[in-house]
């Protein structure tokens, strides 16, 4: 079967955006690892945070949902682009 041009471009671009997300589940398991040690020198646990310590534990909180939002947003945006 042969397959034209644009069809083997999209086909391509699926591939790389199901690696992309494939490769970004996988590094989720060090990047909570590394948010639980930042939480933990933080003292996040802590009720007497002072506001910079608690805008920073908000941060680092974010991190994962950021991490996942950006790659699922770049290997959207070359799906998209290659098509």
């Amino acid at each position: 079967m042969v397959l034209n041009k644009k069809s083997q471009s999209m086909l391509v671009g699926l591939m790389i955006f199901f690696f992309v997300f494939i490769v970004a589940m996988i590094l989720i398991s060090p990047l909570k690892e590394v948010i639980e040690i930042g939480r933990t020198n933080l003292g996040c646990q802590y009720n007497n945070l002072t506001t910079g310590t608690a805008a920073t534990c908000l941060i680092v909180d974010l991190y994962m949902f950021y991490f996942i939002a950006v790659v699922l947003a770049a290997s959207s945006v070359y799906l998209y682009v290659r098509r």
